[in-house]
């Protein structure tokens, strides 16, 4: 999609650096753009459709909030905190 021209949105969490680089290895340089986007751990579990926070909570799911992890997480260098900014403003940065 991106050879296309495309502008191409994905949403995954990936709490270490080391998958994050993974997935820029597959992009040609500028190709690529990271937001790291803060919210605060209960409005995720709020807005959670597929019940993943609740089980992470149980023990089901290791690793999944940072409450859970063992290891610390790497955020990237842009963050957007949804009450702060606009996501545009952040990926002007």
């Amino acid at each position: 999609m991106v050879d296309a021209g495309l502008i191409v949105i994905s949403a995954f969490i990936s709490p270490f650096r080391s998958d994050r680089e993974a997935a820029r290895a597959l992009f040609e340089p500028g190709e690529f753009i990271e937001v790291y986007v803060s919210a605060p751990l209960e409005t995720c579990e709020q807005r959670d459709p597929k019940g993943l926070y609740q089980k992470a909570r149980q023990g089901l799911i290791k690793d999944f909030t940072p409450r859970s992890r063992k290891s610390p997480s790497t955020p990237p260098p842009t963050t957007w905190k949804p009450a702060s900014a606009r996501c545009w403003r952040c990926c002007d940065r």
